[in-house]
């Protein structure tokens, strides 16, 4: 009798056993999976936080709850410091609008009378120093300009017309246009464009204005060449820039077109750090993209792409 209690107790205590690992392992199963579904949720969530989404839990677990309510606590938190940045932000850029355009109709003013007056008649020093006046008048005026594009380009409510344009033939008239900053900069041209259209899909004044600041930057970096090639394939088209550029440092290339990057070796104090950056919005605007890299030890070379 004694041993065969025994054995119903063993049978008994088996079955315990048994119910026991099951019942844990399936609730183990179940926390994998909710656990897997909230890291998924949150990187979902994380990449469109203005959609005001938060993390739910599948099974229910206290410890797990708590953990999901203070990660939505935090996301709540990131909502509201990136609405913050982002008012902040668009409040700075149209202040520096404001501020460009207060400043552009006095400068413009001070050009005009300095070119109106008689220089013939004055001495050689006041002469030579109103000369000294008007460039640098000149000079604060290019630097409002590029405040000024940059504060509107930027701006949500700047949307461009996009339509069919021949970059080719932009980019031949532009070129020749700043024929002379190459030619001031001592800068060894080279080209290659097909003689043919090279039809995309863009903004016909965006496209001119990203190339006319690559160009400017290469007159502003570049020791000693410049070469534009425009490559068209079946998707789209290519137009690189490339230039050497002495004591070229990788994080240069990183932070190029961050807004108001200004690299070490620069020709002048005259750079915003704003002429890329301003290329960059405007190719991303009008349905293209922008990117920058090193080539060999000294090289950078910045490549535009656009769709057909």
């Amino acid at each position: 009798m004694e041993e065969r209690m025994i054995l119903i107790l063993a049978v008994i205590l088996c079955v315990v056993a048994s119910t026991g690992a099951v019942y844990f392992g399936v609730r183990f199963f179940l926390m994998k999976k909710s656990v897997r579904s909230a890291a998924s949720d949150l990187t979902e969530i994380t990449g469109q936080l203005e959609e005001n989404r938060v993390l739910k839990l599948e099974a229910a677990d206290r410890d797990l709850e708590y953990l999901l309510c203070e990660m939505n606590r935090t996301l709540a938190a990131v909502r509201k410091e990136k609405t913050e940045f982002e008012r902040r932000e668009q409040e700075l850029k149209r202040q520096i609008e404001n501020i460009s355009h207060d400043l552009r109709t006095p400068l413009t003013s001070i050009l005009g009378y300095l070119r109106i007056t008689d220089m013939e008649e004055l001495p050689d020093e006041t002469r030579e120093n109103l000369g000294i006046v008007e460039r640098k008048t000149e000079a604060l005026s290019r630097l409002v300009e590029q405040f000024y594009e940059y504060s509107r380009i930027s701006a949500e409510e700047y949307v461009p017309e996009i339509h069919q344009i021949d970059l080719g033939r932009i980019l031949r008239e532009t070129v020749l246009d700043s024929w002379k900053d190459i030619e001031q900069s001592g800068l060894e041209l080279k080209f290659a464009a097909p003689e043919s259209p090279v039809l995309i899909i863009g903004n016909e004044n965006a496209a001119e204005r990203i190339i006319r600041n690559l160009i400017q930057n290469a007159c502003r970096y570049a020791d000693s060449f410049l070469d534009i090639r425009l490559s068209s394939e079946e998707k789209g088209a290519d137009l690189i820039f490339e230039n050497d550029a002495e004591g070229l440092k990788e994080e240069d290339v990183e932070k190029i077109f961050g807004r108001f990057y200004v690299g070490e070796s620069s020709r002048n104090g005259h750079g915003t750090g704003l002429g890329l950056t301003v290329a960059k919005t405007l190719a991303e605007k009008t349905g293209g993209s922008m990117k920058a890299e090193k080539i060999g030890d000294d090289r950078l070379q910045i490549t535009v792409q656009w769709k057909k």
